[in-house]
């Protein structure tokens, strides 16, 4: 049942500002609502329905997957658009597995942000022509979809010392190893993950349910 509400949250009011514009092309009567972090969207959500929530999954003091788990929960049926800088290749299929209906990139032009809109109004799933090809790739080469079966295993235990708060003179001494090659496998990891931070890969690891007494 069409409420003719909408949900647009993004830290940034320009984004806000510009996803309300193009609502409003497909949607002109419709009443567009604003937040700029999880609390905000949980407190949106538990009062209102939406016809479909545009969520950007990296807003400060937020829990993406905990948010969108808590909308889902509460509104079983929610329409969630992800419009993010996060990588698509990356971050979009764990997200439609929790229950999104389309993950597009910040960098779609208008045309295919509208496209995006209108099928998941719809109750569609909307997945980018370059995520299409990825997926089609993947599937040839059987390729799994979580991205920490590609470190080595030396990766593996140095992202586990850095998420468990190690510093790099204990990660030495732990695992005996040079600074400089601590660093090395780092930015090799960073790369395979296209991650930029340790909040990133914290990101990741809950995303995908990584379990770091396993590592």
């Amino acid at each position: 049942m069409r409420s003719d509400k909408f949900l647009v949250a993004d830290d940034h009011a320009i984004v806000r500002a510009g996803l309300k514009t193009l609502m409003k092309d497909i949607q002109p009567f419709a009443q567009g609502d604003e937040a700029v972090n999880g609390n905000q969207v949980i407190d949106l959500v538990k009062k209102n329905n939406y016809d479909i929530i545009i969520l950007d999954v990296n807003m400060p003091e937020t829990d993406c997957i905990a948010m969108i788990s808590n909308i889902l929960a509460y509104k079983e049926k929610s329409r969630i658009l992800i419009f993010s800088m996060k990588s698509e290749e990356l971050y979009a299929k764990r997200f439609l597995k929790l229950g999104v209906l389309g993950y597009l990139d910040k960098e779609s032009n208008a045309e295919e942000i509208k496209k995006a809109i209108s099928n998941v109004l719809t109750g569609h799933l909307y997945v980018s022509p370059n995520l299409k090809k990825h997926f089609y790739e993947d599937m040839m080469a059987k390729r799994t979809d979580n991205p920490f079966e590609k470190l080595s295993n030396r990766e593996i235990q140095i992202a586990k010392y850095l998420l468990l708060g190690y510093s790099h003179a204990e990660i030495k001494k732990t695992l005996n190893l040079h600074s400089s090659t601590i660093g090395t496998h780092r930015l090799r990891f960073f790369e395979k993950l296209k991650i930029k931070n340790l909040f990133e890969l914290g990101e990741l690891v809950k995303l995908y349910e990584v379990d770091l007494s396993k590592l």
